[in-house]
């Protein structure tokens, strides 16, 4: 009887050391991991207007971002208008060669796929994907916007 008290309080003490060990580890090595797989810190803001210019043919839209030095990044802009009984819908992209870090301001040229803009009420859309040498991660504002002439 002895004998298996004595077995079972080594194999109890055994595991609980085993388990202490495990985890005073395992925060340590997911820290470590967290801190150097770190997605780059971005952000995007569509304005609330956009500027209806060329008979329709291109609304400029507004966006302001802001992406870390050093990180290189893609702003796509998406404007979708009901005009009459059609769509008017155009989507355009712009390649942001040189994040500073600090807020930039970008003027996006959106041209409609078919039905020409008109001043209006519309929805909007921002995408911004900053990537650096761990990966890439994408925000997005969307809202309704107001098409105004020039």
């Amino acid at each position: 009887m002895k004998a298996t008290r004595i077995r079972l309080a080594l194999v109890a003490a055994g595991a609980i050391g085993v388990g202490a060990a495990v985890a005073l580890a395992v925060p340590a090595g997911a820290a470590v991991s967290l801190q150097s797989q770190s997605p780059p810190v971005a952000a995007v803001s569509l304005g609330n207007k956009a500027t209806l210019d060329a008979n329709g043919a291109v609304v400029f839209a507004p966006v302001k971002l802001t992406c870390p030095r050093g990180t290189s990044a893609g702003l796509q802009v998406k404007v979708t208008e009901n005009v009459g009984n059609a769509i008017a819908s155009g989507t355009a992209y712009e390649q942001i060669d040189l994040c500073t870090g600090a807020v930039q301001r970008v003027t996006v040229a959106v041209t409609p796929d078919q039905k020409p803009f008109k001043k209006g009420v519309a929805f909007g859309q921002a995408w911004l994907t900053a990537c650096n040498q761990f990966g890439c991660k994408t925000f997005r504002d969307f809202h309704n916007i107001q098409i105004v002439k020039k």
